[in-house]
């Protein structure tokens, strides 16, 4: 099991899962939302950009073999890397 503490680490990169454009990838340094971080989107997971539409409520990532549909508000909680 996790330690919280490793759900937030102290220095914030400043971008945010919402910041990624479709077929962008990237690495999670942290998550804020507790939920999504059970649900597989945890610190050191690789994930991928299938549909960020300005215009639409949720954003369409993949983690693995697994697909997620993800808010926006949750999405700016969750921080990458770089």
């Amino acid at each position: 099991m996790s330690h919280p503490d490793d759900l937030h680490p102290a220095l914030s990169t400043g971008r945010s899962l919402m910041d990624l454009k479709d077929g962008e990838g990237g690495i999670i340094r942290a998550n804020h939302d507790r939920k999504s971080a059970e649900m597989g989107l945890f610190p050191g997971v690789r994930v991928q950009m299938f549909r960020n539409r300005k215009h639409e409520r949720s954003l369409v990532i993949g983690a693995g073999e697994a697909r997620f549909l993800v808010s926006r508000a949750i999405a700016k909680k969750v921080e990458m890397e770089g």
